[in-house]
């Protein structure tokens, strides 16, 4: 049988990745994102990343935490999976979890300064990435044992985010 290169092509891809909502009693860990090239750069989103080669989300996000945090996740829950349509190909694949601090001093990497803020504060703030308070919602009504909310991303002929819940 032929490979056929063309039907490869034309088939959606994702690139898959990792978000963390990391909790500390009543306050989320974010991170200012610094670099230039990265989602949400200048502003305050939750712990996170590609999944690298091999690794399958948990420890990704496992990954990322250490990276960025210089933390240990601790209890990490698969809480959403999002699909994200960009409007081009590939789209991105988000695998959204929650992690409960356990202890440890932060160590910033060269992705950002981190912050711990209350829910009220994020939700108030003007430079947080759109989603991080709904996704935030998200994590804490999840529960150890529920599946993982699937969730659906479009963006606007105006760039604008629209969830399809």
């Amino acid at each position: 049988m032929k490979y056929n290169h063309n039907v490869i092509r034309s088939k959606y891809q994702l690139v898959p990745r990792t978000l963390v909502f990391i909790r500390k009693s009543d306050r989320y860990l974010l991170i200012h994102k610094k670099k230039a090239d990265s989602f949400g750069y200048k502003k305050l989103n939750g712990i996170g990343g590609h999944i690298e080669n091999g690794e399958e989300p948990f420890e990704s996000a496992a990954r990322e935490v250490k990276e960025e945090t210089g933390l240990d996740a601790g209890d990490l829950l698969l809480a959403a999976i999002i699909f994200i349509d960009i409007g081009t190909n590939p789209g991105i694949l988000m695998f959204v979890f929650s992690a409960n601090y356990i202890s440890g001093d932060l160590v910033e990497s060269d992705e950002g300064h981190l912050v711990w803020m209350e829910k009220e504060e994020i939700q108030k703030h003007q430079n947080v990435v759109k989603d991080v308070p709904y996704l935030i919602d998200i994590t804490e009504s999840h529960r150890s044992g529920d599946s993982p909310k699937i969730i659906k991303y479009l963006y606007t002929e105006n760039h604008e985010l629209r969830i399809v819940d």
